[in-house]
């Protein structure tokens, strides 16, 4: 990376605006990749500079390149709850359903960390609600994991499967079961979910119940 590009590259961390319109004058490429992969875009829209990522989509920047771990621009930004920026980028054409390398997606990433303003944006596209990661899970089950009830909710309204199962057979019902949420078990019943599909060692949500929380659960799901 030549000097200036290097300062063309900093207004990604930094936020300048000025810099940013100055180097991009002179003709560099905005949509440079260090040696992980990770463009000027990707810093900003994690960084939530939205004027930098304004700007970048003004002038050219691709909003699907990935970085060495298939990570995009929408990815960030969608962690870091940046649903202005999630917006903009999808405005520009960002692929929303593009998985990274591990499988995991956008949608997955915010519904972990509980940004409903991000995933009410992401259901504005064509989403693809229930992908899996490298391990079989959906948005939803991230969702029931952290108990995020009201990306549970979006997910759950907009018709996620609630009977997928992850590579273990696993279910978002076996994840509230063990974890002990009551009322998330309720709610997923009352969603469709089957209590009586096994795991891959045979076991049904109610065998994830832990023993303090029998007398509260087995009701729901003997």
């Amino acid at each position: 990376m030549d000097e200036q590009m290097k300062i063309l590259w900093n207004t990604g961390a930094t936020g300048d605006v000025t810099t940013l319109v100055a180097q991009i004058k002179k003709g560099l490429d905005i949509n440079y990749q260090n040696p992980e992969g990770r463009t000027i875009l990707m810093r900003a829209a994690k960084r939530d500079y939205k004027d930098v990522v304004r700007i970048l989509i003004d002038n050219g920047a691709d909003v699907n390149l990935r970085d060495n771990q298939g990570r995009t621009a929408l990815m960030g930004a969608a962690k870091k709850g940046n649903k202005t920026i999630v917006k903009k980028l999808m405005e520009a054409g960002a692929d929303i359903n593009i998985q990274d390398c591990k499988g995991r997606t956008a949608l997955m990433r915010a519904a972990f960390l509980g940004y409903d303003r991000v995933i009410r944006e992401l259901l504005k596209g064509d989403l693809m609600l229930d992908l899996r990661d490298e391990k079989g899970r959906t948005a939803l089950m991230e969702a029931c994991l952290a108990y995020k009830q009201d990306a549970i909710d979006l997910l759950l309204v907009a018709k996620a499967d609630v009977n997928l199962q992850d590579n273990n057979g696993c279910t978002a019902l076996m994840r509230a079961a063990y974890a002990g949420y009551a009322g998330l078990v309720e709610k997923l019943l009352d969603y469709g979910a089957d209590k009586n599909i096994e795991d891959e060692d045979g076991k049904k949500a109610i065998n994830y119940v832990r023993e303090s929380l029998k007398s509260e659960l087995e009701p729901l799901l003997g």
